[in-house]
């Protein structure tokens, strides 16, 4: 598969650019020990792939231990619904101690149970791959693309959860492409609670596939390599730049979600930078 390839490229591509552009990223992940990531099985998705292909170590437990399990410092929660009952519960317990909880796509349930009037699900969408904004320093660290004529795109899979979102919570990635056709532009968000943080994404970490829209999404790995700075060597494989970046980014964003550094603390200062129509409308930060 392509995006297989474009996993296993990106992180090789990855180690050579955060030693350059993020120095000490590589060895925090690295020092993660085993038991401070957990990944909460889902019905889709599968984060646990991507932390595989990163070397980083994780428990792999089941939604009805979120109740027993200890949490780690940070919790993946990969896709499915979640109704009332304790895996809220413990979702909210984890988060107000100081945890680190992201969630994907169907998961908005848990969080709409576990912290009422943050996100709410409004509609669900086609199979359509959108392009994304990072109008905030949050997000464009995330996202770790940074060269000029950069078009990074999300994949939404069918039947993917576009969601509203309410007080205190911050959006990050956005993509205009998607308010357009679906009313809301929220594809990663944030929000503090208690000790803790959250962060939700639509659809899944693990894209699946991508869009070759221009001439320079068409490019060959050289073509990316050029574009990050970086050398080929013998063990990457061939790959669509727009593959390479969906894949890049994603690599770079679980690397920083699994570091121990909070992300949304700001020194109280707003990490909003440019506001969709739609975040303009909604966002209240207290």
């Amino acid at each position: 598969m392509a995006m297989s390839k474009a996993y296993n490229t990106s992180m090789k591509i990855f180690e050579q650019v955060s030693v350059r552009n993020q120095p000490g990223l590589i060895e925090q992940l690295q020092a993660i020990s085993p038991g401070e990531i957990v990944v909460v099985k889902g019905t889709y998705d599968h984060i646990e792939t991507i932390l595989d292909t990163m070397k980083v170590p994780y428990d792999y437990i089941q939604p009805g231990e979120m109740a027993t399990h200890n949490g780690g410092r940070v919790m993946f929660i990969n896709c499915r619904t979640y109704g009332e009952g304790k895996s809220p519960q413990a979702a909210k317990d984890f988060v107000e101690a100081g945890g680190r909880m992201v969630t994907t796509d169907w998961a908005v349930s848990l969080l709409t149970h576990a912290f009422p009037k943050r996100l709410h699900k409004t509609m669900e969408t086609g199979d359509d791959v959108v392009e994304i904004q990072c109008s905030t320093d949050i997000a464009r660290r995330l996202v770790g693309l940074n060269y000029a004529q950069c078009h990074p795109k999300w994949w939404l899979e069918g039947s993917s959860h576009i969601y509203d979102i309410g007080n205190g919570v911050v959006p990050l990635i956005t993509s205009a492409e998607m308010e357009d056709r679906y009313g809301k532009p929220y594809v990663m968000v944030g929000f503090a609670e208690g000790k803790g943080e959250v962060f939700h994404f639509i659809s899944h970490l693990e894209l699946q596939r991508t869009h070759l829209r221009s001439k320079a999404d068409k490019e060959g790995l050289e073509g990316f390599l050029k574009k990050m700075d970086a050398t080929k060597t013998g063990d990457m494989e061939d790959a669509k730049v727009a593959e390479l970046e969906a894949a890049y980014s994603t690599i770079n964003t679980l690397a920083h979600l699994c570091v121990p550094q909070p992300i949304l603390n700001t020194g109280g200062k707003s990490v909003l930078v440019g506001k969709s129509k739609s975040a303009a409308k909604s966002q209240k930060l207290g």
